[in-house]
Order: C-alpha cells, then sequence, then structure tokens
C-alpha cells in the first residue's frame, strides 16, 4: 500500500541537488512502468557527470534517502552509466489509482509533471492500460521550489544561487539540465525530451491494450471439450446400463 506522508516531494529534493549541481550537467529521468494488468513501478533517477559529481559529494545523502525510505521509496545504489553517475529511487504500485498517486507525490503540483494519470479498462474483448497528462517545464528550474525549500535557502528556491550560476557560466542554469520521461504502458514504449528552457508543454499519452478473442476462444474449446467428454461419458453409462439391464431380463426368462 502506498505510504503517504508528510516529507518532502522526491523533485524538492532533486532541486537541492540540482541547485548544488547547477553548471554542471545533470540529466533527471522518470520511468513509468506499468503492466497491462495495472501493476507497475515509478523509478526517478538523476544523473551526474565528474564534475557535478564532485560539487554534490555523496549523492544518496545529498537526495534524503532516510526520508525517502520513510515516504516508501527504495534508493538504488549509484551506478556509472556512460559518462554519468545514475542514483536512483524507485516504489512499485498495485493498481492505477496508486501510481497516479505516487505520480502526484513525485512531482507536486507545481513540478513538471501535470494532470498524470495511470489508467486501465477491462472490456469484454479486450484489456487497455493508458498513461497521460503532460509536461511542462516552462517555470523552469525555480518551478523546484516550494515554501519549505524557499525558506531554507533563505529566501529563494535557488538561495540566488541560479543567478550567481548564470553570471559566472554565461548561460542559463536551466540549459545544463535536462528531463527525460519514459513510459512503458504495456507493449508500448514513448521517451519524452524536455528542457527548463522549453516554452511549449508537452502532452503525454501512451497507451496498450490487448486482444481477449483467443483468450475467449480457448475457454470456449475447454468449455466444449469439458462438455464432449462429459457426454461421452453420459452415454458410455447409458449403455452400460442398458445391457446390464438386458442380461438381467435375458436370465430372469430363463429361469
Amino acid at each position: 500500500m502506498l505510504r503517504n506522508r508528510r516529507l518532502p516531494r522526491v523533485f524538492a529534493l532533486l532541486a537541492l541537488v540540482v541547485f548544488v549541481a547547477a553548471g554542471c550537467r545533470v540529466q533527471i529521468e522518470t520511468k513509468i512502468d506499468v503492466g497491462i494488468n495495472g501493476k507497475g513501478t515509478i523509478t526517478q533517477g538523476i544523473g551526474f557527470d565528474d564534475a557535478a559529481l564532485k560539487r554534490v559529494g555523496d549523492p544518496a545523502q545529498a537526495l534524503r534517502a532516510d526520508d525517502l525510505v520513510q515516504a516508501g521509496w527504495e534508493v538504488d545504489a549509484a551506478s556509472k552509466e556512460g559518462d554519468l553517475t545514475w542514483i536512483r529511487v524507485h516504489q512499485s504500485f498495485e493498481t492505477p489509482e496508486e501510481g497516479t498517486a505516487l505520480l502526484a507525490q513525485l512531482s507536486g503540483p507545481d513540478g513538471p509533471y501535470r494532470d498524470m494519470l495511470i489508467s486501465r479498462s477491462d472490456g469484454f474483448l479486450s484489456t487497455s492500460v493508458k498513461v497521460t497528462g503532460q509536461i511542462d517545464t516552462t517555470a523552469g528550474l525555480q518551478m523546484f521550489g516550494d515554501q519549505q525549500l524557499a525558506t531554507a535557502l533563505g529566501g529563494d528556491a535557488s538561495g540566488g544561487l541560479l543567478a550567481k550560476i548564470e553570471a559566472e557560466e554565461k548561460a542559463p542554469p536551466a540549459s545544463m539540465v535536462d528531463l527525460n520521461l519514459v513510459v512503458n504502458a504495456g507493449s508500448s514504449t514513448k521517451t519524452y525530451n524536455a528542457s527548463f528552457t522549453d516554452t511549449d508543454t508537452q502532452l503525454v499519452k501512451v497507451s496498450s491494450s490487448r486482444g481477449k478473442l483467443l483468450q475467449i476462444l480457448e475457454t470456449l474449446f475447454v468449455l466444449a471439450l469439458v462438455g464432449l467428454t462429459a457426454t461421452v461419458i453420459g452415454l458410455r453409462y447409458r449403455k452400460r446400463r442398458l445391457r446390464t439391464r438386458r442380461l438381467m431380463h435375458s436370465r430372469g426368462r430363463r429361469w
């Protein structure tokens, strides 16, 4: 069951790391895996290049791993993939409703994922699963800040760090952070790439369905086979009873 506690949302925790590592290469990736049965896993990851990792230090500690564990997330060990070091957290869900609640907990109302919904339809001829929503990064990195985070950083969601980095790097920090959303819904997969310099939103829609016709035919075949078997057994039993009656009747006439 999804545990919902009053802890900083995952993206707010990522913000602390992003603001520290800004000016280096940082990649944020969210992965939604949902099967045709409506069960699945949400995985949130952040990748650092060597310069960013050096600035951040221990990424698990920076992400407050203990708080995430209390909220029901599992923290994976850091892994080196190409030129990035990744740390990921994940949490499984048993129903589409739980998955939708996890996405809301992940992003919050002001995060990059808006109106994200995992749904499942189980009809007579087919079963389908769908992930819909919107990616909105038009607010830039400032969207990461909430009141709690802003207070902790001196009234600004970045504590003035973004302006300082922009002045030093001669480029907006938002251009140095990429956001990827990977959705695996049933047999369908789609990847969405976004930047915190985007001026437009992206619609998310991934769906997959599985027909039940073969399953229905298999069920009908099994039922027909069971019915045929029962009929054959019944006919044999009836034939045996008739033979027994005739035999008893024949013996009776002899006596």
